[in-house]
């Protein structure tokens, strides 16, 4: 099945909560018509690796027919797509991406989420606005391509010198006009704030009628204001390099900021974790609120097929039962799966040299 839907809007949870016998899905990212076939390589590796492992080569060879089939019927278009199929399910389901993805195939247990889960956490729902006293457009921004959602009519006439009682009067009348105006725009904001999911709001334009709308919105919309900035409204290029930019910084900022919190909390012997091990432990019974990652880490870990379960580390054996059957995961995908099945979510930091000593992995505990 294909579902048509933004990146940002595929649901990580669902697909955490798919699991297979054995390594019995296969994962794939593409990014673009062409690139099933610079896999080729990969898909040779794979079937040699698997040759000794007679039911999970089977699960190979038929999820590559589920997959090309599907292809088949739905050519990528655009920039990518990713793929998961699981033959001893009779599932395939796809989706497309409309951002650049490094071409992947993945063989485990369950979907390969983690590049996806990057993906919504860089790309996360904001609302931008765009307002001078003569007009106001409201966007929301989903999976990085604005929506133009709401646009309120100021036509507030800018400040001019008339003299005397005229001026008080003109004065008077003209802030009346831009309390309302900067009402107006709030109702839409409060309404966009019931109906759909968003973290942060970035107001620009002209300062005073910034001023006016913040004075104005009410309490849970107002906290979601991460940033303002006067811009010219008229420059449509320079305005959304902008809007952008101040996404980008306040993301930057709420990296460091988790992990201040983590860190802090770790140092008083509070609700928190780091490394692998001990945020696996955490994760495995639903503990972890806020996971933060390095973007690039490399996690070894282990499952076990006797008992299913996921270790830290390379281990020769199994920890939990003994047995001797298992093979290698990506450990940060299987944390990002157990993380989304308890509700929790999952942040992707650019280095940051105290968690790369932390083992590149940490989190924020519920008890």
């Amino acid at each position: 099945m294909l579902k048509d839907v933004p990146f940002g809007e595929i649901d990580l949870r669902a697909l955490a909560e798919r699991r297979g016998p054995e390594r019995a899905f296969l994962s794939l990212y593409l990014s673009g018509a062409d690139a099933l076939g610079t896999l080729d390589h990969r898909i040779r590796k794979v079937r040699a690796l698997l040759h000794d492992e007679e039911a999970e080569l089977e699960y190979f060879e038929e999820n590559l027919k589920l997959v090309q089939a599907f292809l088949d019927a739905h050519p990528p278009n655009g920039t990518g797509v990713c793929v998961f199929a699981c033959w001893a399910l009779d599932w395939v389901e796809g989706y497309p991406l409309d951002r650049a993805v490094p071409d992947l195939l993945w063989v485990d247990a369950a979907p390969y989420i983690r590049p996806l889960a990057e993906l919504q956490d860089e790309y996360e729902n904001f609302v931008v606005v765009a307002l001078d006293n003569t007009d106001a457009r409201v966007y929301l921004v989903t999976s990085a391509e604005p929506d133009d959602e709401a646009r309120v009519k100021g036509d507030v006439k800018n400040d001019v010198k008339v003299g005397g009682w005229s001026q008080k009067r003109y004065e008077r009348r003209r802030d009346k006009e831009l309390k309302h105006y900067a009402k107006e725009i709030a109702d839409v904001l409060a309404g966009l704030h019931r109906s759909e999911p968003f973290d942060r709001i970035f107001l620009l334009g002209t300062d005073e009628t910034i001023r006016e709308l913040e004075a104005v919105l009410p309490e849970p919309v107002a906290d979601k204001v991460a940033a303002t900035a006067p811009a010219d409204l008229h420059e449509d290029d320079a305005f959304w390099q902008r809007a952008f930019a101040l996404f980008e910084a306040e993301e930057r900022a709420a990296e460091e900021s988790l992990w201040e919190r983590v860190k802090g909390e770790y140092l008083r012997g509070g609700r928190a974790a780091t490394g692998p091990a001990d945020v696996l432990a955490a994760a495995a019974v639903g503990r972890v609120q806020a996971l933060i990652l390095t973007r690039d880490a490399k996690l070894p870990g282990l499952r076990c097929r006797a008992c299913e379960n996921v270790s830290a580390g390379t281990p020769e054996v199994c920890p939990i039962c003994g047995e001797a059957d298992v093979f290698t995961v990506d450990l940060a995908n299987d944390l990002v799966e157990l993380v989304e099945r308890s509700g929790g979510r999952a942040e992707f930091a650019d280095p940051i040299p105290g968690l790369a000593e932390a083992g590149d992995v940490a989190a924020l505990l519920r008890y």
